[in-house]
């Protein structure tokens, strides 16, 4: 792991900004006297790249080295640069090297659809040819009843002949029919056919032609296309732009999103690490399990999601946590490995059918195997998959499996034979190429069975239902937390520590007001018996009361709550798959669970459901759970970084919620809890930043005292102590 101790500007903490939605880079210039305020050092941005029409997150990139013009293009990039560096925050920049918009827009993209496979854009895109032409999922039937319906037509883009689907150019090959069609601009079904039939790409039925897909996707999503990073050219192609800023001295850090899904996530950090030197900081985004350390990359550490956990689990009353748990019981799968196993299953059997089929290709060829092994080297893939530990092995990259793996050859059949190819991926290019192609299978099999389904529907305590959490974690004591900052301080110093991301389920604050209910047991299991109720009278299971419940309580006191709650708990439905989803949706059920949220929601903000002092208690508890998060993230090893409005008290729910605009004009009344957290966040940056080296690497120990915690960082002669909030139960 690579510890940079001559940055160019001095980390000390990281804000967080989400671009589009109303922020452009000349809003955030504006910005930068008030986050300098605050005592943030750099001003960290979600991705500016020019993303695909509409977008709203900018992660769909279409061209890596173009500046958004929606964002205001490069003037203004170099406009909030220049800014910042006379302001002294350095500039974060967040970048996509798995994956772009898999759209005709994309300029790269359209160059290969145009050119064919012999096109100069070709290398670039994770395809699996052998399969067919690359294939867009898009229709809303076949091409012939889109046709009928006006939506396909013959255009031109340029001196280009195109087809026209749903107002999107489709660039078609430059061929003598191409050309009749294009002149006569005319189409009809039989002619459609024999223009489809030219093209190396295809066009289908969403929801009949999925399993056609070739191209990697990011996770289950069809409009993203991966990028070949692996290729050394298309490495280069890709990073000109993040290498001429570099060198400008405008970007003061990177942090990489999804490496996970990188054929070789190591080389890909090493070719970085040369690109932008030793002096520029880099994080990855990666979801660590309880105890997994990242391999040793040439980066500053992980986004943060490991960091947040241990804070939940420390500040969570394991007696509270136990009420909660007995009060669900009824509610929640029995075994909650085997109910991740049967999600897995079905995912490999459904969605990722096309990502299956590629692993079990590159075993064969691996194996060497005839097509009658077919059968059971699906089978041995399928056993891994569904048991596999972690996120994924790095074998592709030429690391060895940890010894644990070892007892998945129990697994039986060829089991065994597939975990000697991962062993062998380090000298034996086809055993690397099934490694690689294993590897991104497990991580976005893990993703969409755990975080995006099994989290929906293991309701007993939202807050380990996280990023990087898992729903039967348990609370750890003083001492374990304390052990934990220490070996962050020695491994992974300048790490980020998150609360909040644009990834979360549910943000610091959301969780919080959940972690304080755990400080009333009996109070607890009340909300769940009658949220348990109240769902089994509307006609759904009880765990959705006891969803509600939480995430009611978590948005009680937050403005336009009810419209947010019901919009979450239809998204909420589709993830878990079991009552609506997104295939499928029934708008009947989700219309119930919105009711049932907001009627909820309107007895937490009456007196009826509360018993004599129990909601004076509660508030007090959960003050004391804000404002200790706070102090932990500060005070700890690693660099706080702080999501937007999460200065203030924010209660968002997962995206879209987490990604709404930041209401900067509201006021906080002296001494609110806004306020407090506020100053108590400006404080601690403060601190941070008269010594930063004692707080990203000093020794951490955390001592009770009667009514706080008190936290001592110690380093080369510097030490510090800070008094950290102590939420304790009613007396």
């Amino acid at each position: 792991m690579v510890i940079v101790s001559n940055y160019s500007y001095e980390i000390t903490a990281t804000y967080r900004l989400q671009l589009r939605s109303g922020m452009s880079l000349d809003d955030a210039r504006e910005l930068l006297p008030e986050l300098g305020a605050l005592g943030v050092s750099h001003l960290y941005l979600s991705p500016l790249f020019r993303a695909a029409t509409g977008s709203t997150h900018g992660y769909d990139v279409i061209d890596p080295n173009e500046v958004d013009p929606v964002l205001g293009g490069e003037e203004a990039f170099i406009r909030l640069s220049d800014a910042a560096r006379i302001a002294g925050i350095g500039v974060v920049l967040d970048i996509v090297p798995n994956h772009m918009a898999c759209v005709p827009e994309n300029p790269l993209l359209y160059d290969l659809m145009k050119g064919g496979r012999d096109s100069a854009s070709s290398e670039i895109f994770d395809i699996d040819w052998a399969k067919g032409p690359l294939h867009f999922p898009v229709l809303d039937g076949t091409p012939d009843e889109v046709l009928a319906a006006g939506q396909i037509a013959m255009g031109r883009l340029g001196d280009d002949a195109v087809l026209e689907v749903y107002g999107q150019s489709y660039p078609l090959a430059d061929t003598p029919l191409s050309r009749e069609l294009a002149e006569r601009g005319e189409l009809d079904a039989s002619a459609l056919a024999d223009l489809l039939a030219e093209q190396c790409w295809s066009i289908g039925d969403w929801r009949q032609s999925a399993q056609s897909i070739n191209h990697r996707r990011f996770f289950n999503i069809s409009s993203l296309i991966g990028v070949r990073q692996e290729s050394i050219g298309v490495f280069r192609l890709t990073h000109r732009w993040i290498s001429r800023q570099v060198e400008a001295g405008r970007i003061q850090g990177l942090r990489v999103d999804h490496v996970d899904g990188l054929a070789q996530p190591g080389g890909y950090l090493a070719h970085l690490r040369e690109l932008v030197g030793p002096d520029v900081p880099v994080w990855v985004e990666k979801i660590a399990k309880e105890g997994e350390d990242i391999p040793d990359w040439p980066v500053q550490g992980m986004s943060g999601y490991e960091f947040m956990t241990p804070v939940t689990q420390f500040l969570t009353q394991p007696d509270g946590l136990a009420a909660m748990r007995a009060a669900a019981r009824h509610a929640v799968p029995e075994d909650m490995a085997d109910e991740v196993r049967n999600v897995r299953r079905a995912l490999l059997h459904g969605t990722f059918v096309p990502e299956h089929a590629r692993v079990v290709d590159a075993a064969m060829a691996a194996l060497g195997c005839t097509e009658a092994l077919r059968g059971a080297v699906e089978q041995a893939v399928e056993a891994l998959a569904l048991v596999w530990p972690v996120y994924r092995s790095y074998t592709a990259d030429g690391l060895p499996l940890s010894p644990e793996f070892a007892g998945l050859r129990s697994a039986g059949g060829m089991a065994g034979a597939l975990l000697d190819l991962l062993q062998a991926a380090a000298g034996d290019p086809q055993a690397r190429q099934f490694a690689a192609r294993f590897e991104q299978l497990t991580g976005a099999l893990t993703a969409k069975s755990e975080e995006d389904t099994v989290f929906f529907r293991a309701v007993s305590y939202l807050p380990f239902c996280e990023v990087g959490a898992e729903p039967e974690l348990q609370t750890i004591s003083r001492s374990a937390f304390e052990a934990l900052m220490n070996r962050r301080a020695a491994r992974t110093p300048y790490g980020l520590n998150a609360l909040s991301t644009h990834d979360t389920k549910r943000s610091a604050d959301a969780r919080a007001a959940i972690v304080a209910l755990s400080y009333f047991p009996a109070l607890a299991s009340r909300f769940y018996a009658h949220a348990g109720a109240r769902a089994s009278v509307c006609g759904l299971a009880p765990r959705w009361g006891i969803y509600a419940m939480q995430t009611a309580l978590a948005m009680r006191e937050e403005p336009d709550a009810q419209a947010r709650l019901v919009e979450h708990m239809t998204k909420a439905a589709r993830e878990a798959k079991d009552l609506s989803s997104y295939e499928n949706p029934d708008e009947g059920a989700e219309r119930q669970l919105g009711a049932l949220a907001a009627g909820l929601l309107e007895e937490l903000a009456g007196d009826g459901i509360w018993n004599g002092k129990e909601e004076a208690s509660f508030h007090e508890v959960l003050d004391a759970v804000i404002l200790a998060q706070v102090a932990l993230q500060i005070t700890a090893p690693g660099i706080p970084d702080i999501y937007q409005g999460t200065e203030w008290v924010s209660a968002n729910l997962t995206d879209p919620d987490n990604r709404r605009a930041v209401d900067r004009r509201a006021e906080h009344a002296a001494g609110s809890l806004p306020e407090r957290k506020f100053s108590l966040t400006a404080r601690l940056l403060a601190l941070r930043k008269s010594a930063p080296e004692l707080f990203a690497r000093g020794s951490y120990e955390l001592r009770a005292a009667e009514r706080e915690w008190i936290v001592r960082r110690t380093w080369q002669g510097q030490s510090a102590e800070v008094p950290v909030p102590r939420p304790l139960p009613p007396e």
